[in-house]
């Protein structure tokens, strides 16, 4: 069964062909999931509901915008951001007055990560412990997953051109970070 037989026949509400989307997206939904809520537990539960909302909601899905497991991821993100927001989590903005983030050049930022040692991974992996989890969700869709910005903007419903300037704001973000580390 190709990809429109299996949308369509989950349209109809065909049992069979809920559980094959299920199973060709679920991994990549509980792993996007699990990076932004952090607990294992929560995680499965999110993933639950993302995976039924999309089932629920199959013929709103247009495959000529994404591929069906970017469309199920969409909806994973949004639905984990509501459950963070509900856990009423606290996070460090880029527009904390309190955490103002110095102004830095591509070629800083280049240098800093140049000769990735132990030591310098061991500040990334600490400096990105320390944004908020959309953020770290951006970082990982991004440069873990290798997802083009097209379909990350999809996901997370921004522009292109916003989701770049956003990712740019973030790797300043983790260039302060990292300076203020001890070395």
């Amino acid at each position: 069964m190709d990809i429109w037989q299996l949308v369509a026949a989950a349209r109809r509400g065909d049992a069979h062909a809920c559980e094959t989307i299920v199973q060709q997206c679920g991994q990549q939904v509980f792993s996007l999931v699990r990076r932004m809520v952090g607990n294992v537990l929560d995680a499965e539960e999110v993933t639950q509901d993302a995976l039924m909302r999309g089932l629920q909601q199959m013929e709103q899905y247009d495959p000529s915008r994404a591929s069906l497991a970017t469309w199920f991821c969409r909806i994973a993100y949004r639905t984990a951001l509501n459950h963070l927001r509900k856990s009423e989590v606290e996070t460090l903005s880029l527009d904390d007055e309190e955490s103002p983030v110095e102004q830095t050049t591509n070629e800083q930022m280049v240098r800093l990560f140049q000769q990735p040692d132990e030591t310098r991974v061991e500040q990334l992996r600490q400096a990105i412990s320390e944004l908020t989890e959309e953020e770290q969700t951006l970082i990982s869709l991004f440069y873990y997953d290798e997802l083009p910005l097209r379909d990350i903007a999809y996901i997370t419903q921004e522009t292109p051109n916003a989701l770049a300037v956003r990712l740019y704001r973030i790797r300043q973000k983790l260039y302060n970070l990292i300076k203020r580390l001890p070395t």
